[in-house]
């Protein structure tokens, strides 16, 4: 092989080795179908507030204990106003933390291009969480666990909150931060010795966001319970959606030269 064949492959494989060095990828196909479904979501759950409109509970009609399943039923709390704040802190910092630790990663090996793939696939997951929590909550309508509690400060201060409690929009945002968060710099960085911490920390504060709503008397606990299960699927898919497959392309040097293959 002479020395231009010699250069060109080495290119090409340089060239190869750096389109998979990006385990992640945006199409305009996928994000025109994402930004699409998100839209929707949004504009549906608008209108329809705005066409059914919320209402405040009227501080007469009385909810009685019994009439909740038996699960969650031992899982009911009254309203706790510190514990309600701590779990919407969480609810904020924990998708803000991740996605702040994982971009200065990502922007120290990828530089820009790397930053902006991760900044847009991890924001889709994240309004995607908080999108379906908000289109399911108004169709079901589920009356608060504070409600059951007469007297109970939470039905007053709940405001045209208080039928939302099926699902946890909380839970399913924190669980798809730390999913997102997880998945997405275990593949970025398959080497670093943070990704199991990142792991640990960012689903420890998630599961202590759920049961901060259950113990503040917000949700129930299988609000929770899907929230988590739903969040995790969002920030799974959605990464996993933009995965870049390293067996796309095969590269073979042969006695005359080298051979691209294109796996379909």
């Amino acid at each position: 092989m002479n020395r231009k064949k010699l250069v060109f492959v080495f290119l090409l494989v340089l060239s190869t080795l750096t389109v998979w060095a990006q385990p992640f990828k945006l199409d305009m196909k996928k994000e025109i179908a994402i930004g699409g479904t998100l839209l929707a979501g949004e504009i549906f759950h608008n209108v329809y507030d705005l066409t059914n409109g919320k209402k405040s509970w009227d501080g007469y009609t009385r909810y009685y204990k019994g009439d909740v399943n038996a699960f969650d039923r031992q899982f009911m709390h009254s309203y706790n106003k510190p514990l309600s704040r701590v779990g919407t802190l969480l609810m904020v910092g924990i998708p803000l933390g991740t996605l702040v630790f994982n971009s200065l990663s990502v922007y120290k090996e990828y530089e820009f291009e790397g930053l902006l793939t991760h900044a847009v696939i991890f924001a889709e997951a994240i309004l995607m969480s908080h999108t379906i929590p908000h289109v399911v909550k108004p169709l079901v309508k589920r009356v608060r666990p504070y409600n059951y509690f007469p007297g109970d400060e939470g039905a007053s201060e709940g405001g045209d909150h208080w039928e939302q409690s099926f699902f946890s929009g909380h839970t399913t945002m924190v669980f798809a931060a730390a999913t997102a968060a997880s998945y997405m710099y275990w593949n970025y960085f398959p080497e670093s010795s943070l990704r199991i911490p990142l792991i640990a920390v960012s689903y420890s504060l998630a599961t202590f966001t759920g049961i901060s709503r259950i113990y503040a008397g917000c949700h129930f606990a299988t609000d929770v319970l899907l929230g988590a299960a739903v969040g995790t699927a969002i920030g799974f898919l959605v990464p996993w959606l933009h995965k870049v497959s390293t067996k796309e392309t095969q590269i073979a040097l042969l006695p005359n030269g080298v051979m691209v293959k294109k796996i379909l």
